[in-house]
């Protein structure tokens, strides 16, 4: 008994003690998503919250009055503190009218829109500042002393600054891919082999594609100094109300770590600098078992299922479109889950369930899924190759142009559809192609495959470097300050050539001067004293 009373007391202790030095090992990490819109952008925030949650961290997260708590936050312990929402003014969620602006934009005309200062704009970042800034939220966090705080690559003004307000070693993680806001980050674009994120273009491009490239991409730079501008413009109001020093920033968003959702099994080959790690999708998990009414939907479905979605975006559209959809889809022996918040379309099927909510990654990997109809959103896009599902491309706007061509056209694992020109014929032709063509689906399993193999999870690489950053308090040894200081003429070696120019141009002058001269003095003095003579 006494033997067993001590073994007891020794399996106690270091129960004990391997508690206690987990929790000595725990961080204090801020995370801060970008609360402009209900989106994608939220939830791949939420994820990482998660991931860093369950290795044992302690987590506080900044959201608005309007950012609903996901309900496995509170098991996780994760600490939500709210600030203000601006007003009924600034929206929340964009309507379909905006997004159908977008839809029927030129490129050149979305960059100036997605990049111009517009007054909801200016609206949401001087009401959020103002609602944060001026709170004693923002004295409460500061005294936290937090070891890491990670962003959205895209808060570049309310992030920023409270990234130097925080003072702690920075993560950022970049949503949509190799995002153009992060060029401070990523290795100078080669424009011939590196597709703008606005373009469906791949990486082996024609005379004309490469043409647009370089054109969207000087315009891209041109349009992105607004973002410059107004960034510089609220710190210098902000800074001083939180004690800050206003100093104008060399960078967008300056950190020392960032996450791209992305991965070279996934996206084209690039150069990339040590400090920019790819993770794609953040899905490692397993499946949740499906609840009704989504399970026996599916279940039932003798013939296979569909999806339609397009994500976060608003789901209502034109009465023209909802109703090709709609026509399209009764036709189908296939049953239909439509993600969608509209009017209902009057040719809608029994075929077909038009829900507001789907739970998106345990559907994609259903085994009677046939064919994922998507806007091929980041998250999306990842989801489908991570399931390994063939795909109809039907992207809006801005990235998913590119990742519907790197599904498409990379992959191969599906066909694109322009929503503008969507019509009964060539949305019948797409769905009966793609359904019946196994080599989609052989290309999507391909896909999957490669997408899986990596050296570590999602999750696993997330948490590694995290902690990596946490660790080592910061990660200034990563970054390469030539890429990030050096001109353009000197990072592409134009002042080198142009002064080994220079100096054969040179060298070219003296010989052929030399030359002159060495031919001037060998020259016969002339013949007009002999002219004389014989005149004479």
């Amino acid at each position: 008994m006494e033997s067993m009373a001590s073994n007891l007391f020794l399996w106690s202790s270091y129960l004990l003690c391997f508690c206690l030095r987990n929790n000595a090992d725990a961080g204090n990490i801020f995370i801060q998503p970008p609360s402009i819109a209900k989106n994608s952008r939220m939830a791949a925030m939420e994820k990482i919250a998660m991931i860093m949650a369950d290795a044992g961290h302690n987590i506080t997260y900044l959201a608005h009055t309007e950012y609903k708590v996901p309900d496995d936050f509170a098991t996780a312990g994760i600490h939500v503190m709210k600030y203000q929402y601006p007003n009924d003014k600034v929206m929340y969620v964009p309507p379909d009218d905006m997004v159908q602006e977008y839809i029927s934009m030129s490129i050149i005309d979305e960059m100036k829109a997605f990049m111009e200062r517009g007054s909801v704009t200016e609206a949401y970042i001087s009401n959020n500042m103002e609602n944060l800034y001026t709170t004693e939220l923002i004295t409460r966090l500061k005294e936290t002393e937090f070891d890491l705080s990670i962003f959205d690559s895209i808060d570049f003004v309310l992030g920023t600054l409270m990234k130097t307000y925080l003072d702690a070693p920075t993560v950022l993680w970049s949503n949509a891919g190799f995002e153009f806001h992060c060029a401070d980050w990523l290795v100078p674009l080669s424009l011939s082999s590196v597709p703008n994120i606005f373009t469906g273009y791949s990486n082996e491009m024609t005379v004309m594609e490469r043409m647009y490239n370089v054109y969207y991409y000087i315009n891209e730079q041109y349009y992105m100094r607004d973002w410059i501008e107004m960034k510089e413009h609220y710190h210098e109001v902000y800074a001083t109300k939180i004690g800050l020093n206003y100093t104008k920033g060399k960078y967008l968003f300056d950190a020392d770590l960032l996450f791209v959702q992305s991965n070279f099994a996934y996206y084209y080959p690039r150069p990339l600098l040590p400090n920019v790690i790819p993770v794609l999708g953040l899905k490692d998990r397993k499946a949740n078992p499906l609840v009704s009414p989504f399970k026996e939907f599916v279940d039932g479905a003798e013939h296979g299922f569909i999806i339609l979605t397009f994500g976060s975006m608003p789901t209502g559209m034109d009465a023209m479109r909802r109703e090709v959809f709609a026509s399209v889809f009764a036709k189908l022996k296939q049953r239909v889950i439509w993600r969608y918040g509209g009017p209902t379309p009057k040719t809608l099927g029994n075929n077909t369930m038009v829900v507001k909510w789907i739970p998106q990654n345990d559907l994609l990997s259903h085994r009677n899924l046939r064919v994922f109809m998507t806007h091929c959103g980041a998250s999306g896009s990842a989801e489908a190759v991570y399931n390994g599902v063939p795909v109809i491309g039907i992207p809006l706007f801005y990235d998913q142009r590119q990742h519907c061509g790197i599904l498409t056209h990379r992959h191969k694992m599906g066909r694109v559809v322009i929503f503008d020109e969507v019509n009964t014929e060539l949305l019948s032709d797409a769905l009966d192609d793609v359904l019946k063509n196994p080599v989609y689906k052989q290309n999507a399993l391909k896909a999957q495959a490669l997408a899986r193999d990596q050296p570590m999870s999602a999750s696993q690489t997330i948490k590694y470097w995290a902690e990596y950053v946490m660790k080592h308090n910061g990660a200034d040894h990563l970054k390469s300050v030539p890429t990030r200081e050096l001109n353009f003429f000197q990072y592409y070696l134009l002042d080198i050539i142009f002064s080994i120019l220079g100096f054969a141009v040179l060298v070219i002058v003296m010989f052929m001067s030399m030359i002159r001269k060495c031919f001037s003095r060998n020259k016969p003095k002339g013949n007009n004293d002999l002219t004389d003579k014989k005149v004479k």
